[in-house]
């Protein structure tokens, strides 16, 4: 009877604490029903296409089914397990005052580790449920873009059934668990008075699973690499090019695997460039330098999207009989931009009660109006330009390693790129930050400063 007492007990804990913080984990929910609902269509749209080649008997399009959406699969999956881990992980690390105030009531840190896992698993089956109904519709958009490619797929469709409900659950349960399992373990060792104490994001920290397999990504670029760049494969220029392109593969998951020693340090490099640009520019850099798990969640999904883009065209400006076309890159990446978009903006939403406060506390300490907004506008530039920026730099190292692979000049890759598509994804991540931050200052300037200060 206590084992069901205290399951009993831990279960109302967990859905009382989903409740009362209702209001963040909506936006994480919506996060993890877009990458579990991208992630379980596009298995689906694989499983589909392969089904059918097989029925008809067509062993070309089989192949054809498998190399193309085993690629999709990879990054989308990729993609939604990396901008979800990420997600979830900041929402916990923003609660964990609350997680704190549970130790001192007496509640045993092993008890809110387990509660907190418990959560996660909450919030990982209720995006894999609604994601259920949203995978077939995924699949088979996947499925006629492939057509549209010129992919004969036999009229294959992608109708509800058993196993794609096990693949959303899976797809949404997995990357909640990856993102929060290191913060719940965390959340359950911090002293409770540091907890409170500690008013900027408590310091990151490699772990050692996270540098066992950042490890293994170094290798994975090192052992691409130096057949790619520096042997005469039997495979000729093209398997050289694809070495060179699959250690590129290797090292952007390793950059955005150690973002917070990344992505930071290059958004303080570059900010400390830019000249003073008065209160609210030197407010904005302190906020996301001060906010830092904040500022690498928010800029690693916009990363990841303009990065694989920049590969992608980098690869079609090479290869023979491939093009650079966003079109074709939206058929392998399309979903991969639909959950970094998603994420990111998710990001700055459910921040927003913290950015609340910071923008009240400002107010009080005699700002002048308009001065918060422009900051908050500010915040948006900078999330935006460090992405750029990382993307840009990506795109060179990227350029030069293929360049070397195919034996061709690195001025003749560059000039095979479409910089005007290049350019307008620069432009849009860039007014897609902005305009979701005006929004957010809008309806923060309309607060009262005392009331967001006492809540």
């Amino acid at each position: 009877m206590s084992g069901v007492s205290g399951t009993s007990g831990m279960l109302r804990l967990v859905l009382s604490d989903v409740r009362m913080q209702a209001s963040m984990w909506v936006w994480t929910l919506a996060c993890a029903v877009v990458g579990a609902a991208c992630s379980a269509g596009s298995v689906i749209a694989m499983f589909t296409a392969v089904s059918a080649a097989r029925t008809a008997g067509d062993a070309r399009m089989v192949s054809a089914s498998i190399a193309l959406g085993g690629n999709i699969v990879f990054f989308t999956v990729l993609a939604a397990v990396g901008v979800v881990a990420s997600t979830v992980g900041l929402t916990l690390t923003t609660q964990r005052r609350e997680h704190a105030l549970w130790v001192i009531l007496g509640i045993p840190r092993r008890r809110v580790r387990s509660v907190l896992r418990a959560e996660l698993v909450v919030l990982g089956t209720v995006a894999g449920a609604l994601a259920v109904p949203l995978a077939p519709f995924v699949a088979n958009t996947a499925l006629s873009q492939w057509t549209a490619t010129g992919l004969d797929l036999h009229g294959a469709t992608a109708g509800l059934q058993l196993w794609h409900i096990g693949a959303s659950l899976l797809a949404g349960v997995v990357p909640c668990l990856l993102g929060g399992w290191g913060v719940t373990r965390r959340a359950a060792r911090t002293p409770e008075m540091r907890a409170f104490r500690d008013h900027s994001d408590p310091p990151a920290r490699p772990g050692v699973t996270r540098s066992v397999l950042a490890l293994c990504l170094l290798a994975g670029v090192l052992g691409m690499w130096i057949p790619g760049l520096g042997l005469e494969l039997e495979g000729g220029i093209e398997q050289r090019t694809a070495f060179a392109f699959a250690g590129n593969l290797f090292l952007i998951c390793l950059l955005l695997l150690m973002g917070p020693w990344v992505l930071t340090p290059l958004m303080r490099l570059w900010t400390a460039l830019v000249p003073s640009r008065g209160v609210a520019w030197h407010l904005a850099v302190q906020s996301c330098r001060t906010r830092a798990a904040r500022s690498v969640t928010t800029v690693l999904p916009f990363a990841l999207s303009l990065s694989f883009i920049a590969l992608f065209m980098t690869m079609g400006s090479v290869m023979p009989g491939s093009t650079a076309g966003l079109g074709d890159v939206m058929t392998v990446l399309g979903w991969v931009f639909v959950v970094s978009w998603s994420g990111g903006l998710a990001v700055i939403a459910l921040v927003g009660r913290e950015r609340t406060r910071d923008s009240a506390v400002v107010t009080v300490a005699g700002a002048r109006p308009g001065v918060t907004t422009r900051s908050t506008v500010y915040e948006g530039v900078i999330y935006a330009g460090t992405a750029i920026v990382f993307s840009a730099v990506f795109l060179a190292v990227a350029s030069t390693t293929i360049a070397v692979g195919a034996k061709v000049g690195v001025g003749q890759v560059l000039d095979g790129l479409p910089w005007a598509t290049l350019g307008a994804l620069a432009a849009v991540t860039l007014v897609t930050t902005c305009l979701a931050l005006a929004l957010q200052a809008a309806r923060v300037s309309r607060t009262v400063p005392a009331r967001a200060l006492r809540s």
